[in-house]
């Protein structure tokens, strides 16, 4: 399954943000289990997330039109292993353990919104923090998988779960890694303005939302390292996939994440609901847009 050029041609404009540099001058925690903030949300911590993992996984198949890109296909048919980090509410693995029936499953999550009873035989959740590393023996998986919702880690700690991802993998197997980058598409200031909101709910403890410079910086030192990235209209300029992306987004900012970014600026509900009113007029305007990309590498 290899990922292919994106179908939404690049456009700029006069507010187009690439990632800030002050992003990859991140202050290190000195505890690799250190959490950010009391302020923050917990996320995904509570059943009413679910939804919202559900949701971002079909989002990031309908852009890509696969579950993944790395070229294990033939490998998932024959029976491999595979490891989903940051399994969310386990909904990668459900559809895929359902389709590669001799293929066995297993996901991490330290939040148990996953399934405990009703899920396929060959699938099995665990209960774990990443940052206190992977209960597995090195060379264990033919496939990892990380899905980035959303930033957590400082640039130590990602280092720490990259030395981990590639410990547990099989050599000749596949590691990949997707996510969205908020600072390389187009995007108008006031939703530039929710973007900083955001980080600055992260930066009190050094992390920034640099996550894929990071991993990047370390996966691509190998020479079978792959990447893609397809750059995505917010709204009805995105056709089908952009509309389920602005009701994400908006889901993400305001039910999610917007008390939380309401305190930080001293402001009600009301005047942060009226606010993102005005992002939603200016997605359409201003053609705003994110780019959502995959990394992926084999073990050698």
């Amino acid at each position: 399954m290899g990922a292919g050029q994106s179908k939404f041609p690049k456009r700029y404009h006069s507010f187009r943000r690439k990632k800030q540099s002050s992003n990859e001058n991140i202050t290190v925690q000195n505890s690799l289990k250190q959490e950010p903030v009391s302020s923050i949300p917990k996320f995904p911590s509570v059943n009413e997330h679910i939804d919202y993992l559900h949701q971002h996984h079909f989002l990031v198949k309908s852009i890509w039109s696969t579950n993944f890109s790395s070229p294990i296909e033939d490998t998932l048919n024959d029976g491999a292993k595979v490891l989903d980090v940051r399994c969310g509410a386990g909904t990668f693995l459900l559809e895929l353990s359902n389709e590669y029936s001799l293929s066995e499953f297993t996901g991490i999550e330290k939040t148990k919104l996953f399934p405990s009873l009703i899920k396929p035989s060959n699938l099995n959740f665990i209960h774990a923090n990443i940052l206190e590393g992977l209960p597995f023996q090195q060379n264990h998986f033919d496939f990892v998988y990380l899905n980035i919702v959303e930033p957590r880690h400082t640039k130590d700690q990602w280092a720490f779960i990259m030395s981990e991802l590639i410990r547990v993998t099989k050599p000749g197997g596949y590691i990949e890694i997707q996510g969205f980058d908020s600072f390389a598409g187009t995007i108008g200031p006031k939703f530039l303005k929710f973007i900083q909101r955001f980080a600055m709910l992260f930066s009190a403890n050094g992390v920034g939302m640099g996550s894929r410079h990071h991993i990047k910086s370390i996966l691509s030192t190998n020479s079978y390292f792959y990447s893609d990235q397809k750059e995505i209209y917010i709204g009805k300029n995105g056709g089908e996939s952009g509309v389920l992306l602005e009701d994400h987004t908006t889901m993400f900012f305001v039910d999610i994440i917007g008390e939380a970014i309401a305190e930080l600026n001293n402001i009600t509900m009301d005047e942060l609901k009226r606010d993102w009113k005005e992002v939603q007029k200016e997605f359409e305007e201003v053609k705003t847009s994110l780019e959502i990309f995959r990394m992926w590498v084999m073990k050698s």
